[in-house]
């Protein structure tokens, strides 16, 4: 009977760290084709910050023309960022013009844009608490 007790006692813990997290709604707009992938890349830290191969969470989404959601879960207490582009090619990488121009179309979270190159991670950074349920919106540019 103490094996059971306490195998319920463990799941009940368990289910309670797992209900104390947030979850991070990102809805991206501003897509007008369904070529490729859309890169949705959430940062956790400055450092990291536009680099996808040190993004917190990365998620490839198949785009629809005009929008779509993606739901991050289990998200733990802190401060993050979201870079996004539409990854007409699936490359994996933003591809940019001549003039180093990016060619697709990409957003960050609260929709801030730098003047000559991507924003400062603390520009575009929001915080999150142990038990919310965040929701944006990135146009893509």
């Amino acid at each position: 009977m103490k094996p059971l007790i306490f195998s319920i006692l463990l799941f009940a813990l368990n289910y309670l760290a797992l209900a104390q997290t947030s979850t991070i709604t990102v809805t991206i707009e501003g897509i007008n084709n369904t070529n490729g992938k859309i890169q949705i890349g959430l940062y956790s830290k400055k450092s990291d910050f536009g680099n996808y191969d040190k993004v917190f969470i990365g998620v490839a989404a198949s785009p629809l023309i005009d929008k779509i959601t993606y739901t991050f879960k289990d998200i733990p207490e802190g401060t993050y960022a979201i870079a996004t582009w539409h990854d007409a090619n699936a490359n994996k990488k933003i591809d940019k013009n001549f003039f180093g121009i990016p060619s697709e179309k990409y957003g960050f979270s609260l929709n801030k844009y730098g003047k000559f190159g991507p924003p400062d991670f603390d520009d575009v950074s929001f915080k999150i608490g142990k038990v919310e349920n965040i929701q944006l919106t990135i146009q893509l540019n």
